[in-house]
């Protein structure tokens, strides 16, 4: 990469943990969420369980004797600054907010403070060695709920603050993108950066880690709805069944942002996790061709409307390998190189002395070579995504945004 061309991942998230409380024993069916924390975010005692977040501190290699706040912080700022990359996204996520536009963090899985990312990317410059402060960062992915009765002054707030995207995931913030207010908000985005739009990082397809306190809202994610989505619905128990989108609304309130001129960024493109291509949606719910729609007529070069772009994000497994072909036949200038970190990645490249290495480890009893690849785990991702994809215009597309 040169100067001109700087190493962006797009998609990384931070997380604050909030109170340091035992959590109560779970209900049969139901979470149990944590009351409100400290103003910089909170990950709920039910989440800390769920096995995703046990593997998301395998892959880091964190004890479960040292899950803290501080030390998860200083582990994410060592694994951003050892990175190859120039840049990385840090998102924040706002709490749920009701119908009502209430602010009800008790009501959030997960949730991240813009505060707490400005704060992670002062900190981050400090620790820098003085010849890269500036030219490395941390840049800022904000979160503002559309349905905050203050939406806008807290946009302009973020944007005064390096803001380069929004970020929302609409099942776990209970965001129904058929609602007007999200229309509203794309409008406002479209022109938000001194006339110049704010993109929207918008998570579309299954929600697998930050999950929803409320099962309704699990398809809130959902671009499309398929006749297998209402078959597997139907076999669900009627309190864990997911509404049905409105499909229509969604798309007149998406489609209202961007012929007033937004930028929406598709997460992991709504892929399926574990679905492999053969089955494709009939196995998981998958959103790909709707995203691939949007790609195709709101390209992100070209055009004289709003563009759209999807991220790579949480793509290098071995159960999303078998689209990279399709990836490969999406509009090249519409595609974002990024990890999703601490999602798993996977050395899908590995050759045969790489594999010998970690038998190797195995038989002396590191048994997280299994799956844990070798090295930093940025670093992985963007390799993996270059050996799949030479050359591609996703690593340097970023550049478009800023």
């Amino acid at each position: 990469m040169t100067p001109a061309t700087p190493a962006v991942d797009a998609h990384v998230h931070v997380a604050f943990l909030g109170p340091d409380q035992e959590p109560p024993p779970p209900p049969p069916d139901v979470p149990v969420f944590m009351e409100p924390g400290p103003e910089r975010g909170a990950v709920s005692p039910w989440m800390r369980r769920q096995l995703s977040f046990k593997i998301f501190l395998l892959y880091n290699k964190i004890p479960a004797s040292q899950v803290n706040d501080a030390f998860l912080r200083r582990k994410a700022l060592e694994i951003f600054r050892d990175s190859m990359l120039d840049h990385i996204v840090a998102l924040a996520l706002d709490p749920v907010y009701t119908r009502a536009g209430e602010r009800r963090p008790d009501l959030s899985n997960m949730w991240v403070a813009n505060e707490f990312v400005l704060d992670l990317a002062a900190e981050y410059q400090e620790l820098l060695p003085p010849a890269e402060r500036g030219r490395r960062s941390i840049l800022f992915g904000a979160s503002v709920h559309p349905y905050a009765p203050n939406f806008k002054d807290r946009v302009r707030w973020c944007v005064e603050r390096g803001a380069v995207l929004l970020k929302w995931i609409p099942s776990a913030q209970q965001i129904n993108l058929a609602d007007p207010r999200v229309g509203d908000a794309l409008e406002f985005l479209a022109t938000a950066r001194r006339g110049k739009p704010l993109p929207l990082l918008l998570h579309v397809g299954s929600e697998l880690v930050i999950i929803t306190t409320d099962p309704h809202t699990t398809s809130y994610d959902f671009v499309s709805w398929s006749r297998w989505d209402r078959f597997w619905n139907a076999l669900r128990p009627r309190a864990a069944r997911w509404a049905v989108p409105d499909l229509p609304g969604v798309h007149s309130e998406l489609l209202r942002g961007l012929e007033a001129g937004a930028t929406i960024i598709f997460a992991h493109l709504g892929l399926p996790y574990f679905a492999p291509t053969f089955l494709g949606r009939l196995a998981e719910h998958s959103d790909f061709d709707a995203v691939r729609q949007y790609l195709e007529r709101y390209p992100g070069r070209g055009g004289i409307a709003g563009k759209c772009f999807a991220d790579l994000s949480a793509c290098v497994t071995p159960f999303r390998k078998g689209y990279f072909g399709r990836i490969a036949r999406l509009p090249a200038g519409s595609l974002l190189a990024g990890s999703d970190f601490p999602v798993p990645v996977f050395a899908l490249s590995a050759d045969l002395a790489e594999h010998w290495k970690d038998f190797k480890a195995m038989m002396r009893g590191d048994l997280s070579r299994v799956v844990v690849p070798q090295g930093n785990l940025l670093d992985v991702n963007w390799r993996e995504l270059q050996h799949a994809f030479p050359g591609h215009a996703m690593f340097t597309n970023f550049s478009q945004l800023r």
